[in-house]
């Protein structure tokens, strides 16, 4: 009977958002060269956040595939050692999940700093949460390595010691790290809700930074999915917190995805002017122009149909007297041009004729 595995569910998702951080991230040091600046703060922290994000993603996998992670830990009783380096893994993705969290929370404080550098009290406010940032990873840290005592307990239960209160600490970093990601996502709202900007331009702007709501929302799925972890048998860690390493993982990733995104206008303008998209606008307003056309009951006509060649006069278009469908117009009065009139043209150039012939 084959077991039940969350493995591979945990490295697809996880890969997922990893390739959505790195598109992202590509996207952003493209718009670099685009506008032809230089490379700032923010984005070598950014770069630093996806580098403790990637080390994350693969210990993760490594958790998968060597440490019995998203199976249940009856089956791991044969290889005792996966345990061993199960916990050992649990320590190492702490550690790198805080420097990523770090970084990028450093990141977009450097941003703020350098488009809203007009007010001194916002430049102070960014400048506080920094500490608190790296106060923040430094209580993390100390808890990682100072909890359990001896540290080797942490991953090996038969030597003796013991460890402080689990829950507590979980619920002290991790309720504190909600707090920080909500008050940097809301702290450029004043600011932004107080430049000379159309409305709609302005909410657009702030829900584009407000972005970081969805960390948010992460981090308190995460102290949920920890709570829920601890009603279950302890002993089944490597399933019960299988959904608990998933949302670890995809905090960071996605953090660095949003962290991008106010750096990717010229990109988004470069795309939009590119003449592939110009070609598939044209494409789209043709289409919609003959099923017009075919619901008012008219057929697109050519240029024959409709007794018009093209002339050297500005209006562009001269009547021909005698013509006939589908067949080449052989008159001595027809210039020796062909007939080159696409659909757009002949029919803008069909009204201007009516217009001028209803005049007279």
């Amino acid at each position: 009977m084959a077991t039940e595995s969350l493995g591979p569910t945990i490295i697809g998702v996880t890969m997922l958002f990893w390739v959505l951080a790195f598109v992202a991230l590509g996207l952003r040091f493209w718009s670099l060269q685009i506008r032809r600046r230089g490379i700032f703060a923010h984005d070598v922290l950014v770069l630093l956040g996806f580098i403790f994000a990637t080390a994350l993603t693969v210990c993760l996998i490594v958790s998968v595939e060597s440490a019995g992670l998203g199976r249940h830990a009856i089956e791991l009783l044969s290889t005792p050692w996966k345990l061993v380096t199960f916990g050992k893994l649990l320590i190492a993705i702490q550690i790198l999940w805080c420097a990523s969290m770090t970084t990028v929370r450093l990141s977009i404080l450097s941003l703020y700093v350098q488009l809203f550098s007009s007010s001194k009290s916002f430049r102070v406010a960014c400048y506080v949460f920094m500490t608190i940032c790296l106060l923040w990873a430094a209580g993390e840290v100390l808890v990682v390595f100072l909890l359990c005592r001896p540290f080797q307990f942490n991953w090996d239960k038969t030597v003796e010691g013991s460890c402080g209160n689990l829950n507590a600490a979980y619920l002290i970093v991790h309720g504190s790290n909600f707090v920080i990601d909500s008050s940097i996502a809301l702290l450029p709202t004043p600011v932004l809700w107080g430049l000379k900007l159309a409305t709609p331009k302005k909410l657009g702007i702030m829900v584009m930074f407000a972005l970081g709501a969805l960390i948010c929302s992460i981090a308190i799925a995460r102290i949920a999915l920890y709570q829920l972890a601890l009603g279950y048998d302890q002993t089944d860690f490597t399933y019960t917190g299988s959904t608990l390493y998933l949302f670890t993982s995809m905090e960071p990733l996605l953090a660095c995805t949003l962290a991008c995104m106010p750096m990717l206008q010229p990109v988004a303008d470069m795309t939009t002017n590119s003449s592939v998209v110009s070609w598939a606008k044209s494409l789209v307003r043709t289409s919609r122009s003959g099923t017009q056309a075919s619901s008012s009951g008219r057929q697109p006509s050519s240029g024959r149909q409709l007794g018009y060649l093209p002339t050297d006069s500005q209006e562009g278009l001269h009547h021909v007297a005698y013509v006939t469908a589908n067949k080449e117009w052989t008159g001595s009065g027809a210039p020796e041009r062909g007939i080159y009139v696409n659909h757009h043209l002949e029919q803008s150039s069909f009204e201007m004729v009516d217009k001028q012939s209803g005049g007279r």
